[in-house]
């Protein structure tokens, strides 16, 4: 189960500024929620009883405010200090258990916002399609390259490029025997959207994979993908560690829902690659 106090620090700047108020109380005090009741707790944070109830339920879903409670009751006992990034007393021991943290919680997360039904609805589209185009920007364009590599592994012709008037210009020619796959962590890259538009009015499934499920990109897909961010958020933000695991694990559990789809024909063409690998180029 990943950490409640580390998605409530996760999500505080997107939340109100009493919500805000109530995070932070909450974060500072998470041993004597489980025992207060919805006024009690309104009443400590300096916040309106209603806003203690939207809190909740952005927090835990329908669970709401007594779900908070029993996530927190079982959660007292966790290191505060594996919420902190880094600092400049951590040992190596410390910098590996931070990390630990984040990249568990970033698998867990992601296991909850990944919907079965949309990663067999992508697999089933990507199954379909001749050729896979997809493209994404900076750290996205590595999970980009391993979905290439594996589905290269199974006979699936696939064209994966930063060259965006390369991808434009194949979308174009291949049309209804296409589909595009877009990885954007943030899913407002201007070229990930401006590639979604063109395919979109070819038209060219799309299947995005984003931790923004509100984001533009996310809105043109033909299913949307989400996993988590876990941002870190301080100037080591742009190294996107966990983001990119989060990426990596998402595109495992698509590339295995592909496999499904046709599993003995998969494995026979993978025992292949890697037969042909073996005998020319493994020593």
């Amino acid at each position: 189960m990943e950490s409640i106090l580390f998605s409530i620090q996760q999500q505080l700047t997107t939340l109100t500024k009493t919500e805000q108020r109530l995070a932070k109380y909450v974060l500072a005090q998470p041993q004597l929620i489980s025992t207060m009741t919805t006024s009690e707790l309104a009443s400590a944070a300096d916040v309106s009883a209603a806003t203690v109830a939207r809190f909740g339920k952005t927090i835990c879903g329908q669970g709401g405010f007594p779900a908070l409670k029993l996530r927190l009751s079982s959660e007292k006992k966790v290191d505060q200090s594996l919420f902190d990034e880094i600092n400049p007393t951590d040992t190596t021991l410390d910098l590996k258990n931070k990390l630990t943290f984040r990249i568990n919680q970033a698998i867990t997360e992601t296991n909850k916002r990944l919907e079965n039904e949309y990663l067999e609805i992508s697999a089933a589209i990507l199954h379909q399609k001749e050729t896979i185009f997809i493209y994404g920007l900076g750290a996205s364009n590595i999970a980009a390259e391993d979905l290439q590599q594996k589905l290269l592994r199974v006979g699936k012709p696939v064209v994966q490029s930063l060259d965006t008037h390369l991808i434009a210009a194949a979308l174009s020619a291949q049309k209804t025997q296409a589909v595009l796959v877009l990885v954007s962590n943030s899913g407002e890259k201007e070229d990930s959207i401006q590639l979604a538009k063109l395919a979109k009015s070819l038209p060219i499934p799309i299947i995005v994979l984003t931790h923004n499920a509100q984001s533009r990109l996310a809105k043109l897909a033909t299913v949307a993908l989400q996993h988590d961010d876990s941002a870190e958020n301080s100037q080591l933000r742009s190294a996107a560690t966990t983001s990119l695991i989060a990426q990596l694990y998402a595109v495992d559990l698509l590339y295995y829902s592909f496999l499904e789809q046709d599993f003995q024909a998969n494995m026979t063409q993978l025992t292949a690659s890697h037969q042909a690998i073996n005998e020319y180029f493994t020593k």
